[in-house]
């Protein structure tokens, strides 16, 4: 089973156990539709129900069952949170969490490896990707440039070359 890290506990919140949280997401809505986060405690993955969420200057709150004290929590800070990958939304055919692109090799049309995929920029124009291998190349997530993303080959085929430049 994969877990994938949603946010992170940013600190406490009052004397009731309720943690400061910054979620990584930038559509606020699915936080609300977890039932179970798994946070990462001594090796050991522990499961904990989120019992309320608030929203309030780009960050939540969230208190959580069964922890209802400040040292009941405290050891949750500077700590992620992470769901079962089964249960993120689902999402439409050519969408892609970031995770699932992080790690795939970026081909040109020759069948070259330009690199792996780093990381991943959002913009309001357009995602981008970010290539690292012999430099960092940036290569914008649109149909002129990605030819095809496959997952179970670990590859985004790219065409284009003034991202190289």
């Amino acid at each position: 089973m994969k877990y994938v890290s949603i946010g992170r506990i940013v600190s406490t919140h009052g004397l009731k156990g309720e943690v400061k949280f910054l979620y990584y997401n930038e559509v606020s809505k699915g936080l609300y539709d977890y039932n179970t986060f798994l946070i990462k405690q001594q090796e050991e993955w522990v499961e904990i129900k989120p019992e309320r969420i608030r929203g309030q200057k780009g960050f939540y709150y969230i208190k959580f069952q069964g922890y209802n004290t400040i040292e009941g929590v405290a050891s949750f800070t500077n700590k992620e949170l992470f769901v079962k990958e089964e249960d993120l939304p689902s999402l439409e055919a050519d969408e892609y969490y970031d995770f699932q692109l992080i790690g795939l090799n970026v081909i040109d049309k020759k069948g070259d490896i330009l690199g792996k995929v780093e990381n991943i920029i959002h913009t309001k124009a357009n995602d981008i990707l970010v290539i690292g291998e012999k430099k960092e190349i940036l290569i914008p997530m649109v149909d002129i440039y990605i030819k095809s993303i496959d997952l179970d080959a670990s590859e985004i085929k790219v065409e284009g070359e003034d991202f190289l430049a």
